[in-house]
């Protein structure tokens, strides 16, 4: 039996002069990161590796037919519909840089997104129709299939926009659509009322994630647990049924278990949520696993954690744990040996570069 853990925002993204984990008590965690093997690869977007565990491969992903497949608040979308994501955003002027950032659940009301989204669609009629399965998971259904490559948006989020413009047959369109639709989010009563209250308007949609979907292997688990729609909609694709993240559950059969609690944390520098975050999952995860593992309960265990940097794969066998001599191996120490260089300019970070033309 075999467990699967993909952790997203395990991996904090920038070197500070006192350790982001310094000071928490991290046992479980050093236990398989001492006991187990470890590397750390190459950088590879999240949304790539992902989709990788359930033997989705190449390029584009269909992530916006998947991500609304996942989605438990609406209907499932027919079999040959076509879907862009269309999330809000905002943007914003840093030195000369235009800079993009999202909304958390929380920070628009649904009210607010019913309104945008109607303002959106009346404009846009001729080019599909916009929905919001949630205040902040917007998309568009296509009439047809679109050939243009769109970056995800948790790749584009806190960069320079300018290097993740759309690309192929048709990035006029939707580069000429996201223009228009900054108008109209920029002007609407909604987002001018938040702006006067001091809150970030929506002035703008992110488009991403074109494919087609097709027909997918089954999942490479008996049970995958998560709770964000992309990775549901993976699951649902691969046939595979979906669970929230319980360990108790996942010890019972090989699971597939995706835990991005840390994953929004690390993406907007928020270090107190991170360290909460990573406390919890020492308590629930690390800890319990590490002892399941001691006690020879479970045959293997492999951690994902990709990064902005790398990926660190952290492997656990139930043999491994004979291997006394192996020693913890502390994550903050971890951390400090694939820290990145400190920046030396005024320039922004550099979005990682996972396309030759860019």
């Amino acid at each position: 039996m075999q467990i699967q853990l993909l952790i997203p925002g395990l991996l904090w993204p920038t070197a500070t002069l006192l350790g982001p984990a310094s000071g928490l008590t991290l046992d479980g965690l050093a236990t398989l990161l001492g006991r187990g093997s470890r590397s750390v690869r190459d950088f590879e977007p999240y949304d790539g590796q992902r989709a990788g565990l359930f033997g989705l491969h190449g390029a584009p992903l269909p992530l916006a037919a998947l991500r609304r497949l996942g989605e438990t608040s609406a209907q499932p979308p027919d079999e040959d519909s076509h879907w862009l994501c269309a999330d809000p955003v905002n943007l914003s002027f840093a030195r000369e840089h235009l800079l993009l950032q999202g909304f958390d659940d929380g920070q628009l009301a649904a009210e607010e997104a019913a309104e945008l989204v109607a303002a959106l669609n009346e404009i846009f009629a001729d080019l599909g129709a916009f929905e919001a399965c949630t205040p902040t998971r917007w998309y568009l259904r296509l009439p047809k299939a679109t050939n243009v490559t769109l970056y995800p948006l948790d790749d584009v989020v806190g960069r320079p926009v300018k290097h993740f413009l759309p690309e192929g047959e048709d990035a006029r369109l939707w580069q000429r659509t996201m223009n228009e639709a900054q108008i109209v989010l920029h002007n609407h009563a909604r987002s001018r009322a938040r702006e006067e209250s001091g809150q970030r308007p929506v002035n703008s949609v992110w488009l991403w994630g074109a494919g087609e979907l097709e027909p997918m292997p089954r999942a490479p688990a008996a049970l995958v647990q998560a709770t964000d729609p992309l990775s549901i909609g993976l699951a649902r694709a691969g046939r595979c049924p979906v669970a929230t993240p319980d360990l108790a559950s996942a010890l019972k059969q090989d699971t597939l278990v995706v835990l991005d609690d840390l994953h929004r944390p690390a993406q907007v520098l928020d270090l107190d949520a991170w360290r909460r975050g990573l406390q919890a999952l020492e308590r629930d995860w690390f800890a319990p696993l590490a002892d399941a593992l001691r006690r020879g309960q479970l045959d293997t265990l492999c951690i994902t954690a990709p990064g902005d940097r790398g990926t660190l794969v952290v492997k656990n066998r139930g043999s491994d744990r004979w291997k006394f001599w192996r020693k913890p191996y502390a994550f903050e120490a971890l951390l400090k040996s694939i820290a990145p260089a400190p920046l030396t300019t005024s320039e922004p970070p550099s979005p990682p570069n996972t396309n030759s033309d860019r």
